[in-house]
């Protein structure tokens, strides 16, 4: 008789052993002989308190899981060659291995598509060896038969699906049953199991092929409809993930103040889950986590997967310096090692020329190519040796002691069996010495095995239980919580019809005495159901899940149905916390004492734009430290254009017969290979070159032919304009290219200053429509002037739009005389102010604003609104 829908977790329990003694007497039975199968580990002290807690209680029955006894009949033996082990680690490789001997070609033809049907010839074939199992030991036969036939003969779709599931069925039966073999032979004076939430097939079959007498416990709430629960249920709905984060947090909390524990925090949605986590241990509050974590997101698996992903032979000088960064302890050198490839523009270890390295750089260098020397092969090796490898990489880098120190550690190297020899003739023995793989794959077999097993923190023991508890919603059935809190409960978390198994569908599941997804579905209600029991429930769901909106579960609605006057709007458990505004003055910094001496024309555009950029960037020496990616952005592409047209310049025999195409064509693939670029790289910004190469040239024939003559490239000038010499201010830059063309009206020669741009012609435009917001023109021509006695009356300057979209157009400043005297004009003026005290204000408008890296210093979002 199962306990009624009404009764509370403790009262449930007690119930339940009440029903056991009960039956104990009834069938004469000493009760100590009798043998209790429970569903989780979890609730095997919750019986036994609830046995002694009885009147006149009998010796205690053995309340055991199934896998609890399994383990008191003795140690399971290793699975030999070739059959199927039920491990993360060697049935992916057996799997493989069975693919390729079906198909060769498969892995090199479709990656990708092996590698599921993998996963998937895995999952099946574990799922179809546990039905079996499950069978008593006369009825496998029958049902390997049954199977056989049902997965035979079908023609249509799915063939290959089909011919995966054949496959997995055949594997399946060489899976080991010794185990539950054992438990078929076992003869207790009775049997008594507990049916709540999903059924155990073993469980079941065990109990109906008993020659013993047999008690069935059943605490499931049956029925179509969701019994009145005997504590309070509430419902809140959140906004976004961020809101329900938060407000799950806060419920947690409020529970605790209220001397409310254990709380249970259900595991619907893991993402979220983490979020709330995290606020809690913000708040100091220990969290036993009973779900698991797989072992790719602890500390020390992350620290093995870097050290992979750093020795690769394409790896990124990122991958390095991430990996030293997440030592145990400092690494001497790293900042160095860092700033050296910043300088350089380093973003590959392949690239590294020692002799650019300073000491301290340059031993920690060394150090890590002997550190990664072991994983450095380039050919294939055996599994075994890889292993070996690993770990003498990992004594090289100080880290296996440090790994076997704890505990999430010491379960990455046993999962990735780094430390124990394979047992003779057992299946990992032979796939550690036959399977191969080149760096790629040992990368993505570490991956997927990190992957695929889940940490199990080192129980806290009873003294040291966690108030808070993260449970699958399956385990937090019949457990005395003093409430449980439940976020996520949305149609995609909770209630949804979960997806049939990938290579049977649910008509062959349910054939097979596979569970399909209309039982899964109907187990998740039972074991929602069962939360009614706790003395407080609390359940959250969000209405938007980012920009899609998220409908409530199907069970939070159908509780609000059938009992809707025992479910109330949850309140905000949150705190308020009034913040007293306290806006931030208008920052005007003076520093006289820290003006330059000399001055180029991006730093003058600079302090035009704000004073206070200029401020921070220029005079405090503040920048952000750019990333190291390995992949070629456009400003690469402008520094290499550049180079490739000045070498082209350089090179030319103006007015000799040549092939300026195949010249200029070669130069930048010479260029290209000294930035030690990819061809699959640099592609976006090849193909792109090829479009302007013969635009550039009928533009520079062109010009040629009108008289113009290339007369220097790359010109590094510095002076001082006597319009400056009061401020006692230089001038310094770097003209791309200096030309000599025709006069004005023919009237002899003229200097014109070229500024290659890849920026787009409209911008140019815009820029030059306004000829007094220009900077850079009338900079060089004031400085050339300057340095050269070249005056800006005789100075042509222009833009030469490089972008690729369309021709190459030259685009003139129209008046770069007058606006470089109006510029000398206002340099002087403006340095004069700043070295009498002047401030140097954050404008806190305009475009410079939006995306200005000083914005965190200058606190533009903190100012008060009545500034100055």
């Amino acid at each position: 008789m199962p306990p009624e829908a009404g009764l509370a977790v403790a009262a449930c329990w007690t119930r339940l052993v009440r029903e056991i003694a009960a039956f104990s007497r009834r069938e004469a039975l000493a009760s100590r002989d009798v043998v209790v199968l429970l569903p989780f580990a979890q609730h095997l002290p919750l019986a036994r308190a609830a046995w002694l807690a009885l009147d006149h209680a009998p010796w205690m029955p053995r309340f055991e899981t199934t896998q609890t006894l399994l383990r008191s009949l003795g140690p399971p033996q290793p699975a030999s060659s070739g059959e199927l082990a039920f491990d993360p680690v060697t049935d992916p490789l057996q799997a493989a291995q069975l693919l390729r001997e079906q198909v060769p070609d498969w892995p090199h033809r479709d990656p990708r598509g092996f590698a599921l049907a993998v996963a998937r010839l895995n999952e099946t074939a574990q799922a179809l060896a546990r039905a079996r199992q499950a069978l008593p030991p006369a009825q496998r036969v029958a049902w390997l038969e049954k199977a056989r036939l049902l997965l035979s003969g079908a023609t249509g779709p799915g063939q290959q699906e089909r011919a995966l599931a054949r496959l997995a069925l055949e594997w399946s039966n060489t899976a080991a049953t010794m185990g539950s073999d054992a438990l078929h032979a076992l003869r207790p004076a009775a049997w008594v199991a507990l049916r709540v939430g999903a059924s155990d097939p073993l469980v079941e079959s065990l109990l109906a092929a008993s020659s013993v007498p047999v008690l069935w416990l059943d605490a499931d709430l049956h029925g179509p409809r969701l019994r009145s629960a005997p504590g309070a249920v509430q419902v809140s709905e959140c906004d976004d993930f961020e809101d329900e984060a938060q407000r799950a947090a806060a419920q947690v909390l409020a529970h605790l103040a209220q001397g409310e524990q254990p709380v249970a925090l259900v595991a619907l949605d893991r993402v979220l889950l983490r979020r709330v986590r995290a606020l809690l241990e913000r708040q100091q509050v220990p969290v036993s986590d009973e779900t698991g974590w797989k072992l790719s997101t602890t500390r020390a698996g992350a620290t093995v997967m870097g050290l992979l992903r750093a020795v690769h032979p394409r790896a990124a000088t990122d991958d390095l310096l991430d990996w030293l960064a997440s030592a145990p302890a400092p690494v001497d050198g790293r900042a160095a090692l860092d700033a050296a490839w910043r300088r350089d523009g380093i973003t590959a270890l392949r690239q590294v020329d020692e002799v650019r390295l300073e000491p301290a750089a340059l031993a920690l260098w060394r150090q890590w190519l002997a550190i990664g020397e072991p994983l450095s092969a380039t050919r294939r090796l055996a599994l075994g040796e890889w292993l070996a490898r690993l770990r003498e990489a990992l004594l090289r880098a100080g880290l296996w002691e440090a790994l076997l120190g704890d505990a999430a550690g010491r379960q990455v190297i046993d999962a990735l069996r780094c430390r124990a020899e394979p047992a003779a003739g057992s299946a990992w023995a032979q796939q550690a010495a036959h399977v191969r793989f080149d760096a790629d794959g040992l990368r993505d077999w570490v991956d997927g095995v990190l992957e695929a097993v889940s940490f199990e923190p080192p129980s806290p023991g009873l003294s040291g239980a966690a108030p808070v508890i993260l449970t699958p919603l399956a385990r937090a059935v019949l457990r005395p919580f003093a409430a449980v809190v439940c976020p996520g409960a949305d149609a995609a978390h909770l209630g949804a019809l979960p997806k049939p198994q990938a290579l049977l569908g649910d008509v062959l599941a349910a054939e097979l005495g596979l569970p399909s997804s209309a039982q899964r579905r109907e187990h998740e209600r039972r074991a929602f159901a069962q939360l009614l029991r706790v003395p407080r429930l609390t359940l959250l769901h969000r209405r938007r899940d980012g920009a899609e909106p998220l409908q409530a579960s199907p069970l939070l609605l159908q509780l609000q149905f059938d009992v809707r006057e025992a479910v109330r709007s949850g309140g905000e458990p949150r705190t308020p916390v009034a913040v007293v505004p306290r806006p931030l003055a208008h920052p005007l910094p003076v520093a006289p004492a820290l003006l330059p001496d000399s001055l180029n024309a991006t730093a003058y555009e600079a302090l035009r734009a704000c004073p206070y950029r200029f401020f921070a960037q220029r005079l405090l020496g503040l920048a952000e430290a750019e990333e190291l990616d390995d992949a070629v952005d456009k400003r690469d592409y402008g520094t290499w254009l550049h180079a490739v047209l000045q070498d082209f310049h350089c090179q030319r025999q103006p007015g000799a017969p040549q092939d300026d195409a195949a010249l200029l064509l070669a130069i930048a693939r010479a260029r290209q290979a000294l930035l030690a670029r990819d061809d699959a790289d640099f592609l976006p910004f090849a193909v792109w070159f090829e479009v302007l190469l013969p635009r550039y040239l009928a533009w520079w024939h062109a010009e040629e032919a009108l008289g113009a003559n290339v007369i220097d490239t790359e010109l590094e000038l510095r002076a001082q304009p006597p319009a400056l010499a009061a401020a006692g201010l230089r001038l310094r830059g770097t003209l791309d290219r200096i030309d000599a063309v025709p006069g004005e009206g023919g009237q002899g020669a003229a200097h014109r200053i070229l500024d290659y741009k890849t920026t787009s012609e409209t911008v140019l435009r815009e820029r030059l429509r306004q000829p007094l917001e220009d900077t850079q023109l009338p900079f060089y021509a004031a400085l050339l002037d300057a340095s050269r006695g070249i005056p800006p009356d005789g100075v042509q300057a222009a833009y030469l739009s490089l972008d690729g979209r369309d021709d190459v157009k030259l685009l003139a400043h129209p008046d770069v005389a007058d606006s470089a005297a109006i510029l000398l004009e206002g340099i002087a003026a403006d340095f004069t102010r700043l070295q009498a005290g002047a401030p140097m204000p954050a404008l806190g408008e305009g475009s410079a604003c939006e995306h200005c890296s000083a914005r965190g210093l200058c606190r533009r979002d903190h100012w008060r609104e009545d500034r100055a």
